[in-house]
């Protein structure tokens, strides 16, 4: 008798702490496609975006928040998963709207983010550009930390900040390769590194002939710095990140400016998940931001689809892609966020933001949303021991209904 009143005490306890999630969630939701809607948080140094890649309502999403944010005067830089020369040509397609770089730049983006070289994405920076476009006074600056993972931009990026200098052999063979269709300008091509390494070494050598007219030399050593961590074999992205943020802070005076990141939501957890920390749990780890002043959005995916892959014939040519709709998506019934359902019961639409780190949340105890439930294997709930939701994150934004990119090399 004792032990099936101590059963039904807990089933009790278990519905009425469903229950108030249930509540909490109504209370705290908004549909971003609202016309209304605005994002309810300005004071905050960074914000981070990140949702699993390929979904292409993931760009609705994104865009519907960076409109709110600058319609608050709240946004002045966006930081998209890209290095810093990638990040400095995008920033060129906004200003001149030139349709080809920016197609170059989209095949280039996907050496990072391999599911996102697609149409979404160069649709994606069209519409930031016509968001720009209502604001030339104050238009959003676009800056990049992560790792070189492609040399042709950096490369690119060298000879505009040297354009000035005649007569430097080793940067006249970097314009041949430029100019050459077929160059290879992967980070495993050899012969290009060991052409990298000796432009770097004639520089160090005879820095005095070209320091004074190189146009930015802030950035060009910045470049020639992170080319330098692709000849390392334990190089650590998440670190290079980090150590780039750093390096930038007082040149673009970052801890005075807004700024939204768009990664993948591991890089803007703000707490360790396992023993290796984020870029967001950086920050806050070393006393760049407070947590408080740190945002996090996590994108969830039901009933959509994710570009999977590109498939491409042994001469490299692109001939098709595949998509995924159970596996890859977070949430099947052989891989699935746990509390995931409470989102869905309580969406408003396809694309609905939930506030988390309100006053009396209950996702201040429990990993819902955290963990992952996998089938037959065992979840990350050990990792989270002693944890819970909002220690990673303020917001979860369920995606609902979202078709799959399609790769840029079907765009007609």
């Amino acid at each position: 008798m004792r032990y099936s009143f101590t059963l039904l005490l807990l089933l009790f306890c278990i519905n009425i702490k469903a229950q108030s999630k249930a509540a909490y969630l109504k209370k705290h939701r908004q549909d971003l496609t609202d016309t209304t809607f605005v994002f309810p948080q300005t004071d905050f140094n960074i914000i981070g975006f990140g949702a699993y890649h390929g979904s292409s309502k993931t760009y609705d999403a994104e865009l519907l928040l960076i409109k709110s944010l600058k319609q608050q005067n709240a946004l002045d830089y966006y930081i998209p998963e890209t290095n810093f020369s990638q990040a400095f040509f995008f920033q060129e397609y906004l200003e001149t709207g030139n349709d080809d770089l920016l197609k170059e730049l989209v095949l280039a983006f996907q050496t990072i983010v391999t599911q996102e070289g697609t149409i979404e994405t160069y649709q994606h920076w069209k519409n930031i550009r016509e968001v720009n476009r209502m604001y030339p006074n104050e238009p959003i600056k676009v800056l990049g930390f992560d790792i070189i993972n492609e040399y042709r931009f950096p490369i690119k990026h060298i000879l505009y900040l040297t354009r000035d200098i005649s007569k430097w052999q080793q940067k006249e063979q970097l314009q041949e390769l430029l100019d050459e269709n077929k160059t290879d300008f992967s980070i495993r091509n050899e012969s290009l590194k060991e052409q990298l390494k000796n432009f770097i070494k004639d520089y160090n050598e005879n820095k005095l002939l070209y320091i004074d007219q190189i146009k930015d030399t802030l950035s060009f050593n910045h470049i020639l710095k992170n080319i330098g961590y692709t000849f390392e074999t334990t190089a650590e992205r998440e670190k290079i990140i980090f150590d780039n943020y750093i390096s930038l802070i007082k040149p673009y005076q970052l801890d005075r400016k807004k700024q939204f990141a768009k990664y993948g939501f591991f890089h803007i957890q703000k707490t360790r998940e396992a023993a290796y920390p984020s870029f967001f749990t950086r920050l806050i780890e070393h006393n760049i931001y407070t947590a408080q002043n740190v945002i996090t959005i996590t994108g969830y995916l039901t009933k959509s689809e994710v570009l999977w892959d590109k498939v491409y014939d042994e001469q490299k040519n692109y001939k098709t892609y595949t998509v995924e709709k159970g596996y890859g998506i977070g949430d099947y019934w052989k891989e699935h966020f746990k509390g995931i359902r409470k989102l869905k019961q309580n969406r408003l639409y396809d694309l609905t933001l939930f506030r988390l780190n309100a006053e009396n949340s209950p996702y201040k105890e429990g990993t819902d949303l955290v963990e992952v439930k996998l089938f037959l294997k065992k979840s990350n709930s050990k990792q989270l021991k002693g944890k819970n939701t909002i220690q990673f994150m303020d917001y979860a934004l369920l995606i609902r209904n979202s078709k799959h990119q399609i790769p840029i090399e079907e765009l007609k």
